[in-house]
């Protein structure tokens, strides 16, 4: 139904509101959307008078000078504080971050500890300009504030119970939001400082972006019947104006969107450019409570009813509606950030980091930044490795883990250079001369008039010297510096790809808890049966097991997927990847003669437990589960070939061959007489 998916959505405890007011204090604009933690009140520790800029973690600058007071200083408390914090509340919400590479959680460790310095050093030159203005947060405002968020949270006896079963007492809580709240108070008050009159630049903003707020802020809560017939759908719509059954029961039972019906036919609140553009149009027409329909699109043919809609055609009319709130929010968020970053390059601030892996990784980002990775890439290789072409590294491996990230998109780059220089070669070899001296514009005119020409051979040759002279204009035409350079471009593949190799080797062996470095080792050494089992071992985890040991996370994510895929969603999260996993150790592992016994039976323990745990799924027809035990079946003998005397294993594999009797007696028909 949506252009873009749904998901369904997941109820959350009122503990994570809380957490995630106090991350709006902490990490403004970077991480906000990843993480919940909360910060310290930053000054609020008093150094002692012999402190210097370069003992603190960081510390800012204006016009190159340090600023000498340490209420611009990061201290390495306060940085670690806040990070552990960070990293604890993403631990909590099951986000598991790799050191340094980004990984499907899209951020490192690293990127985490980075967003919060800057968003740190951010904070430092807030309280400049709050200083500067007079108006620092006071103490009375912070406990002003923190009593208002107490008050707001314990007055409802189950938020109280939560929190006191989280934080042990109320007491606790007062103390963590007091620690929390002053980074958002100095922010608003800076906010409302240099944002003025905004009430009337709204009305001029709202004015000149009329059509791109319509579409961003007005939205529809609705619920649809979707049918596949319009006869069907008349007949229902009948029933429905008549009494005879109410709108959700018949998206209950008769909706062939499962996912909605499941949830009476609601599919929530929804903006412009959600649907297509038929139920868009009829949903954003219709008047609440009313059923409207049947409205035809390429899914079929739907019912709708609109629960409440929020449309405005005049600022009044927005400023009344729902929707303000959250577009005056946007547009003051907006407006302070480009604020704020014209206050900062004006007032020349800067920063010193003195920690020596985020300097390393500052200087990484400004280099990404500027997009000068390649002479970057040159130096850490100069830097890493050793005359003999080894690893040199004292210290953190983050140089290491940069190289091999830089090293991998270059890598690629070079693959598609030299398949296009290949080619080249290939296609100056074979296109006739003729065809080639004729110009861009009268080879496009030849494949013009052959469009419809069944001299397929003929068109081919015109469409590969149109290819040539693409080639041409972006290498050259003398084939002799084609060739030389072609030469010069796989030196450099084969000599960075051997540096690559040694780079992830040295990541395997002193950091083989990384899945992300695993899944480069695989691409380095593939046949190696250790590496082979350690990988899919991580697939396994990381991807299958979740699923198969949670049927209701499973459901889910088939519930998403068939949208897209169909009856293929299954086979396209369980049986390909199963497949993948089992061809691999089968073929490098179980039956390699060069793995060790060992490896061999660790890969049948976790093709054993995939097994086990598929058939052990609801809702399966006994054709399909006896199918999952004999897969387990078959692995189990292959363990007591390998461990004859482990009672565990022949007791199991006694148990599965019960089960598939059992199976079978239920399928099998009785005799007749």
């Amino acid at each position: 139904m949506h252009e873009t998916r749904w998901m369904r959505k997941i109820q959350v405890p009122i503990i994570w509101t809380i957490a995630i007011l106090f991350a709006a204090g902490v990490i403004w604009w970077s991480v906000a959307t990843y993480m919940s933690g909360k910060s310290r009140e930053t000054g609020s520790t008093t150094p002692t008078n012999s402190a210097r800029p370069e003992d603190a973690f960081a510390y800012l600058t204006k016009d190159g000078t340090p600023l000498e007071d340490p209420i611009y200083w990061i201290s390495y408390s306060e940085y670690d504080d806040t990070v552990r914090d960070v990293l604890s509340s993403l631990s909590q919400r099951n986000i598991q971050l790799d050191p340094y590479f980004k990984g499907s959680a899209g951020m490192s460790e690293i990127d985490v500890r980075y967003m919060v310095l800057l968003d740190l050093i951010d904070q430092k030159i807030l309280i400049y300009y709050a200083k500067k203005h007079n108006i620092y947060p006071t103490e009375d405002e912070i406990n002003t504030r923190v009593e208002e968020i107490v008050s707001k949270y314990t007055s409802d006896e189950n938020y109280k119970a939560q929190i006191e079963q989280y934080y042990g007492s109320v007491e606790a809580f007062k103390e963590k939001v007091r620690k929390s709240i002053f980074p958002s108070v100095l922010k608003e008050k800076v906010q409302n400082d240099v944002l003025k009159d905004v009430d009337q630049k709204l009305k001029t903003y709202f004015e000149e972006n009329k059509d791109e707020i319509k579409n961003k802020y007005e939205r529809v809560e609705a619920s649809h019947i979707l049918l596949t017939s319009e006869a069907s759908a008349l007949e229902l719509k009948n029933e429905l104006l008549n009494g005879a059954i109410n709108f959700s029961d018949a998206a209950s039972e008769f909706s062939i969107d499962r996912n909605s019906a499941v949830l009476g036919g609601s599919l929530g609140s929804f903006g412009h450019g959600q649907m297509v553009k038929e139920f868009e149009d009829a949903a954003f027409s219709a008047t609440p409570g009313e059923i409207v329909g049947p409205v035809e699109t390429k899914y079929g043919f739907h019912l709708i009813k609109v629960a409440t809609k929020t449309v405005f055609d005049t600022f009044d009319e927005l400023k009344s509606s729902s929707a303000y709130d959250q577009f005056k929010n946007d547009y003051e968020s907006d407006e302070f950030k480009k604020w704020f970053e014209n206050y900062k390059n004006n007032e020349k601030f800067g920063y010193v980091i003195n920690d020596e892996e985020l300097k390393i990784y500052n200087e990484f980002k400004k280099v990404q930044n500027a997009g000068n990775t390649d002479e970057y890439l040159k130096k850490l290789s100069t830097t890493i490795f050793n005359e003999s072409g080894g690893i040199s590294v004292e210290g953190s491996y983050l140089p290491i883990a940069i190289f091999v990230q830089l090293s991998d998109e270059k890598l690629n780059n070079l693959k598609y250079e030299l398949n296009d220089l290949k080619e080249m070669k290939k296609l100056s070899e074979t296109t006739p001369a003729t065809i080639l001296s004729l110009s861009n514009e009268e080879i496009e005119k030849k494949l013009s008039e052959l469009n419809d020409s069944t001299d397929t051979k003929l068109k081919d040759l015109y469409s590969d010297a149109k290819k040539l002279k693409e080639y041409q204009s972006k290498y050259g035409e003398d084939i002799n510096s084609v060739n030389e350079l072609l030469e010069t471009k796989q030196k450099e593949f084969d000599e960075l790809n051997s540096r690559f190799a040694t780079a992830v080797k040295f990541l395997y062996n002193m950091m083989p808890y990384s899945f992300e470095v695993l899944n480069y080792m695989y691409r380095v050494d593939s046949e190696n049966p250790e590496v082979v089992l350690r990988y899919n071992e991580g697939v396994y985890t990381h991807n299958l097991k979740p699923l198969l040991d949670s049927p209701s996370t499973l459901q889910s994510y088939l519930d998403y997927y068939k949208q897209q895929l169909g009856d293929n969603a299954r086979m396209f999260l369980i049986d390909y990847p199963l497949q993948k996993i089992e061809r691999d150790l089968n073929t490098k592992i179980i039956n390699a003669t060069n793995a060790a016994t060992d490896l061999k039976v660790s890969a049948l323990y976790l093709l054993v437990d995939a097994y086990e745990k598929l058939a052990s799924l609801p809702d399966q027809n006994n054709i399909l589960v006896e199918l999952y035990l004999r897969g387990e079946k078959r692995y189990l003998n292959e363990l007591k070939k390998l461990l004859p005397n482990d009672n565990d294993v022949a007791s199991k594999l006694e148990f599965v061959e019960k089960q598939i009797e059992e199976l079978q007696q239920e399928t099998t028909p009785p005799a007749t007489e």
